[in-house]
This record gives structure tokens, C-alpha cells and sequence, in this order.
């Protein structure tokens, strides 16, 4: 053989490794984009447990919740009346935080990052759910995103 024949092999089989090298970055690439995908779900489960948590060892949100269950819960927009001032502001400050998490979590199904079953069987029911609570309480009526401000 001579040096140009050995060079175009080692050429050959230096573009095929790179083609091969390049295959396996696609698929590394890929797996990389599942495990973020993975590791933004659990994310968001252990912010909703911690959320859960936090109710749960509150003494002051707690007896809100129950107060509102018992006249009727968060679909009976009047059991408002049932609160006093201060207990009407830490629910208040609830349902922001509820804005904002549901409003960072619709950007993200717009972004393709939450997949289609859990934005309608979660996050479209909540929004359904404390939308009324929002209007009723003026809670950032002036200053939502456009889109999120529709979907509400």
C-alpha cells in the first residue's frame, strides 16, 4: 500500500468515528434531556408536598382551610363572609402563592416541559378552581402574563 491509499483509509475511518462519536452525543444528549425533564417533575412534586406539609403544620392557615370547607369550600366564593380581616389576608396571601406557582407551572407546559396529562388533570382543574377566588380578591388582575391571564 502506499502512503495515499493508507491516507484516504485513515481518513475514511476517522469520518466514521466522527459519525459514530456524533450518534452517541445525540443519544447521550437525549438521555440528558429526559433526566431534566425527570428531575423538573420532581421538582414540582416536592414543592406540592412541601406546600402540603406546610398546611398541615401551619396554626394559622389550617383553620382558614376548614372554616372555608365548612361553609362550602373553595367552589362557594361567599364563604368569604365567614372570615374575620386578618384570617381574609392569609387567605389572600394563600391564593397568591397559588397564582404564582400555577402561573410559573402554565409557562411551563407552554415551554413543553409538563406533558399534556398532567397540565389536564392537574393544573387546569386548579386554575378552574381558584380563578374565581382570584377575580373575587383582585389577586394580580393587573399584572398577569397575557397568556396565562387567557387561560384563566
Amino acid at each position: 500500500m502506499n502512503a495515499d491509499s493508507v491516507n484516504k483509509w485513515l481518513t475514511l475511518s476517522a469520518n466514521i468515528g466522527v459519525v459514530f462519536g456524533l450518534m452517541l452525543l445525540l443519544i447521550e444528549l437525549d438521555q440528558n434531556s429526559d433526566l431534566v425533564r425527570t428531575q423538573i417533575h420532581q421538582a414540582r412534586s416536592d414543592a406540592s408536598v412541601s406546600r402540603m406539609e406546610g398546611q398541615a403544620d401551619t396554626e394559622y392557615l389550617a383553620p382558614i382551610l376548614n372554616k372555608i370547607q365548612l361553609f362550602g369550600g373553595f367552589r362557594n366564593l361567599s364563604s368569604t363572609d365567614e372570615l374575620t380581616p386578618e384570617e381574609l389576608h392569609r387567605l389572600r396571601a394563600f391564593l397568591q402563592g397559588r397564582h404564582t406557582d400555577y402561573d410559573n407551572l402554565f409557562y411551563q407546559y407552554q415551554q413543553g416541559y409538563l406533558d399534556e396529562e398532567y397540565y389536564q388533570f392537574t393544573l387546569s382543574n386548579a386554575i378552574r378552581l381558584f380563578s374565581p377566588w382570584w377575580d373575587k380578591l383582585g389577586i394580580f388582575e393587573d399584572v398577569r402574563r397575557p397568556s396565562f391571564d387567557a387561560e384563566i
